[in-house]
């Protein structure tokens, strides 16, 4: 391989493999990398919008009686 190439394959490949190395970063800095948590929260805010819209409905149904 020539410096023409190595230095083709540089720039071309160098802005991905920063963006894949970034975007590791910012996953395992969230704590979103180990496996489920992201879904466990998700589930939970699921579960407490649930809640909330049950209150909502009976209390429409009580006012509507």
């Amino acid at each position: 391989m020539d410096s023409e190439t190595v230095t083709a394959l540089l720039y071309t490949w160098a802005p991905i493999l920063l963006m894949v190395g970034f975007w590791l970063f910012f996953m395992r800095r969230m704590g979103t990398w180990r496996q489920g948590a992201y879904i466990d929260r998700h589930i939970e805010f699921m579960e407490q919008q649930n809640q909330l819209l049950e209150r909502i409905a009976t209390a429409l149904e009580r006012r509507n009686r």
